[in-house]
């Protein structure tokens, strides 16, 4: 414990507080009973001035001296002395607040669980007190077993080369640490996809070389399977599971566990990004593009975003691992901050576009099944299971009339109409109204037909086609993660599908126009993510079948240069200023507050020199009314809807939305000018006289998903 610590006098502290005025390190004296047991990184409770009130705040620093010249109030008392807050995850905090316009007590509660004091009484009974410096300690021992485990798991599979490990660990712990944009292997070993088993491996290796690392999956799935490789390369103690499945207990005491001074390997969902690491060394992300990792709650940092700002931050390497990069990752390779890196290559699955093998029978073309997967399917069959990736959930997830082929929609909500299993009364997707006597609103009609099968529709069919085969249903209902080598069907949606030992002897792939019809600009790229996840669980020497008329991405999977693609649309997103070739902030409020929001931005870049010749710094969409499927709207992004601990509702009923595009050297500007914004607005309800208290509903959203 520091001299200052024990005879410190006054605290510096973070408010564990919403409201954006209150958004900055207070001062607190610290009273001369309380001296020794207020520490850095300790939770408090202070005063505040207004009402009286005490609230829950965070240690940020203990000084002799304060920088405020008045009288400070006192501390309140000591809540903990488990010092939860680290020097990195202050600082992390406070940049990922920065740049989202946001709070750094908002942040602080996506990375630091629900305290649990009992099993936080046991762990402080158990382990000292002193402040977990994960940069400055000594590396912590390393037990032989944990030593030889990486080769053990290395030697496993020929997909990973003990050569390969070492060299991208030399590079992730050099002196100036690489960041690497990795294309992974192909293939299943066990139960575990070769690409996270590489990345699990890569961690392992760190952790034996005396540092800790990262490891961030989408969901639930990966990180089992991330659990499974780890627990073949490294004792279960050096391992942490930071999972969002986890109850509160459970996941403080993995938190707890984290703080201690040894390195350890953490595997875990978005929120695992802001995990206390002893020593870090490098931080790993599995399909950094997937939805998963779009973060929610305020201030709505992208996972990848605060992984860039750590790895800057705390000097460490980074991988982004992907059979299909992002544009965001192929973007930072175009900027040099990247380096590709390609890991030991088994051959490329065997892609066959169905359109291919068609002649000209118009029927053939326009079977959903073409007689080519058929084929596949009953010879995979034969040697064991056989994946089929459906596009759409459901029984019939779309309907409409049968005479003129309109869309079926609901005549309360406008929503579409769909059939959630066979018989079922036509129901509302977005209200749930039944509609037993639908009528067309075109034509008159009273007959509906399918628009697309959903996978309970496609598993019913092919359960008629394949009488006395095994048919296995994987949806997000389900929490299947794995499957025997043994005859099945596997009928699964994008993103979940179960592993089978050492892959499947032929993959599927449906619906893959309807998936590039998508009205969204990230459906290509997301449509490509999906399908080449799904064909790299193919066996060797399995097929992987993919129908649909030709089309450049079919084209890229098929020749596995998903890459090539990606690097052409990247460069069509700089022609047509699209991120991520620019960024955006979603602003959202009453048309006073996004009108107010939006002067403050025209006479930032008013008195700036911000832009380049010919060049506006920043292009304004709105504001239009919010739209009931839009993003920040109660049918598209629910993060803008949260109830916000001030009270004030989430969104106004007249409210509007303007998008602000800009440059990204304009970032910080941006943000601190709509951060000035938020405050205005929140302390505009001290202000006001008699009649009804005004509360601001003003709302920015930076990076948006969803919006083109």
């Amino acid at each position: 414990m520091t001299d200052a610590a024990l005879t410190g006098r006054v605290a510096r502290v973070i408010l564990d507080s919403p409201l954006p005025q209150l958004d900055r390190v207070f001062e607190y004296a610290i009273p001369e009973s309380l001296r020794g047991m207020v520490l850095p990184g300790a939770r408090i409770k202070v005063p505040l001035r207004t009402g009286g009130r005490i609230v829950q705040a965070y240690v940020a620093e203990v000084t002799d001296a304060a920088e405020y010249s008045g009288k400070l109030a006192e501390i309140d008392s000591v809540t903990s002395a488990a010092q939860v807050l680290t020097p990195q995850l202050r600082a992390l905090a406070r940049a990922v607040a920065d740049r989202q316009a946001g709070t750094a007590a908002d942040v602080l509660r996506l990375a630091i669980p629900t305290r649990s004091a009992r099993l936080e009484q046991q762990w402080l009974d158990a382990h000292t007190t002193t402040a977990p410096d994960a940069q400055s300690a000594e590396p912590a021992a390393i037990e032989p077993a944990a030593q030889a485990a990486p080769t053990a798991i290395a030697a496993s599979s020929p997909a990973i080369a003990t050569e390969f490990i070492a060299a991208t660990a030399d590079a992730l712990l050099s002196e100036a640490p690489a960041r690497l944009a990795l294309q992974p292997t192909t293939g299943v070993t066990g139960h575990v996809p070769n690409a996270l088993l590489q990345l699990v491996t890569l961690g392992a290796e760190l952790v034996r070389r005396g540092r800790s690392a990262i490891v961030l999956v989408p969901d639930f799935r990966d990180v089992d399977l991330a659990l499974e490789a780890a627990g073949d390369a490294l004792p279960a103690e050096l391992v942490r599971r930071f999972d969002g499945r986890l109850k509160p207990k459970p996941r403080y005491h993995e938190f707890l566990q984290a703080l201690e001074p040894r390195p350890q390997l953490i595997i875990g969902t978005r929120t695992a990004v802001y995990a206390p690491a002893h020593r870090l060394g490098g931080i790993f992300i599995w399909n950094d593009d997937d939805e998963s990792f779009n973060e929610p709650r305020s201030p709505y940092a992208h996972t990848r975003e605060v992984a860039c700002i750590r790895a800057t931050q705390e000097a460490v390497g980074m991988v982004f691992a992907a059979h299909s990069p992002s544009l965001e990752v192929m973007r930072l390779v175009q900027l040099g901050w990247c380096t590709t890196w390609r890991a030991p290559q088994l051959p490329a699955p065997r892609v066959i576009p169905a359109a291919a093998t068609l002649g000209d029978e118009p029927y053939a073309q326009q079977a959903r099944i073409p007689s080519a997967a058929w084929r596949a399917a009953k010879a995979g069959i034969e040697r064991g299971p056989v994946l089929i990736q459906v596009g759409r959930a459901g029984y019939l997830p779309g309907l409409a009339c049968r005479r003129c082929l309109a869309p079926a929609r609901c005549h309360s909500c406008q929503g579409m109409l769909a059939q959630l299993r066979s018989g079922a009364i036509p129901s509302c997707t977005v209200c749930g109204e039944l509609h037993g006597n639908w009528r067309c609103d075109v034509c008159e009609g009273t007959e509906l037909r399918a628009r697309g099968s959903g996978h309970k529709r496609t598993a019913e069919e092919l359960g008629r086609a394949f009488p006395g085969v095994n048919i296995i249903v994987a949806d997000g209902e389900r929490e299947l993660v794995r499957i025997p080598d043994a005859p099945a069907l596997v009928i699964a949606t994008r993103g979940t599908e179960p592993i089978a030992e050492d892959g499947y002897c032929a993959v599927i792939l449906l619906d893959t126009e309807g998936a590039l019809a998508r009205e969204s600009l990230e459906a290509q790229a997301d449509a490509l993510r999906a399908w080449s996840n799904a064909a790299a669980l193919v066996a060797t020497g399995g097929e992987v079948v993919i129908a649909g008329a030709q089309s450049a991405p079919i084209v890229a999977l098929r020749d596995w240069r998903q890459a090539a693609l990606v690097q052409a649309e990247l460069e069509d997103r700089y022609v047509l200023q699209f991120p991520p070739a620019i960024r955006l902030v979603a602003i959202t409020g009453t048309r006073d507050e996004v009108g107010a929001a939006l002067r403050r931005l025209d006479d930032l870049f008013a008195t700036s020199a911000s832009g380049q010749a010919g060049e506006a710094p920043i292009n304004v969409l709105g504001p239009t009314p919010v739209m009931a499927d839009a993003p920040g709207s109660a049918g598209g992004d629910t993060a803008a809807l949260e109830m916000p601990a001030s009270g004030a509702p989430a969104i106004a009923p007249n409210a509007v939305r303007a998008i602000v595009r800009f440059h990204y050297r304009d970032g910080a500007a941006v943000a601190q000018t709509l951060k000035a914004e938020l405050v205005a607005r929140a302390t505009a309800t001290r202000r006001t006289g008699r009649g009804p208290r005004y509360q601001s509903t003003l709302r920015v959203h930076f990076d948006a998903p969803g919006v083109f």
